[in-house]
């Protein structure tokens, strides 16, 4: 589209003219902005460990600030989230959905996906590698009680911590069911969810995938009632959860008796790129499992 100002202003100066031009330029490129650049604001703050400047843009598509979550069923957390001094990529390699504050006594409702597509964000921005800055996780409606609640969603960057922005919403669960009557216990045995750690890679290690050398995925499991012994699988996937149809499952890890783990698997066989692997360790004694995330580096 062209305009001749000076034909549409054929009696302003030629300065005036100009000055026209360039107001009229950057009213439009403002109206053409991406729905992602209006809304990178900060708003994070720090959690646990939690440690230098913020540097963060992002936000939480849904729920939507204000909005009501269903009481029953399940509904998505979605958004995206850059630190804006990470080289090559979006620059979070973990995030977690919780109903009240991570080190405050508040409940983990749900793991998020990283690293979705978000080609809108890195138009906005202007970096391409932002096109990997979405996130998305489905929470369990009953999981939020009936009235306003705050979610916090939580970022984890390599060397920085935990990051945190919130969304008020108004849950349609239970603020407090009437309690059962009554029952002969159930046959089954109490106990937490297990516990575990990874050892190798350490967070933001860069795994050599030059030759074709293998590398060792260890850590340790432990149910916290009936010890190690009652660990029975510790399965390991890489670039994605294994129900989000991206992962890679690389196997079942060997189970050392000491209540160590290990797993090897060919670097070269994947591209130099960041990535997370995921960790599923289960208990026979409960059937409850426990997912840890790692986040490193395939360097060629």
């Amino acid at each position: 589209m062209h305009f001749d100002l000076q034909k549409v202003f054929p009696s302003a100066s030629p300065r005036r003219v100009f000055m026209t031009a360039c107001a009229a330029v950057a009213l439009l490129g403002s109206m053409a902005a991406p729905a992602a650049a209006q809304q990178a604001g900060s708003g994070w703050q720090p959690g646990p460990g939690g440690v230098l400047d913020n540097t963060y843009s992002g936000f939480i598509d849904q729920p939507t600030a204000g909005g009501t979550v269903p009481g029953s069923g399940s509904f998505a957390v979605t958004g995206w989230f850059v630190d804006q001094t990470a080289q090559g990529w979006a620059g979070a390699d973990q995030g977690q959905v919780w109903l009240g504050t991570m080190d405050g006594g508040g409940k983990m409702l749900a793991q998020l996906s990283i690293a979705q597509s978000r080609p809108d964000v890195a138009t906005a921005l202007g970096n391409p590698f932002y096109a990997a800055s979405g996130f998305v996780g489905v929470v369990q409606g009953s999981s939020v009680p009936s009235g306003a609640q705050t979610l916090y969603v939580y970022m984890h960057t390599p060397g920085k911590g935990w990051w945190f922005k919130t969304a008020n919403v108004t849950g349609g669960g239970a603020a407090a069911a009437a309690a059962p009557a009554p029952s002969a216990p159930a046959a089954t045995t109490t106990g937490g969810a297990p516990t575990g750690t990874i050892t190798a890679p350490t967070e933001g290690q860069n795994v050599n995938a030059k030759g074709s050398s293998q590398f060792t995925i260890s850590g340790a499991a432990n149910d916290p009632s009936a010890g190690p012994g009652a660990i029975d699988s510790v399965d390991v996937w890489i670039f994605g959860e294994r129900d989000s149809g991206s992962g890679t499952d690389l196997g079942t890890a060997t189970l050392n008796g000491d209540g160590t783990w290990s797993l090897s698997f060919t670097p070269t066989k994947f591209p130099s790129t960041h990535t997370n692997i995921y960790v599923y360790i289960h208990s026979k004694a409960t059937g409850q499992t426990t997912e840890l995330i790692r986040g490193f580096n395939i360097v060629g």
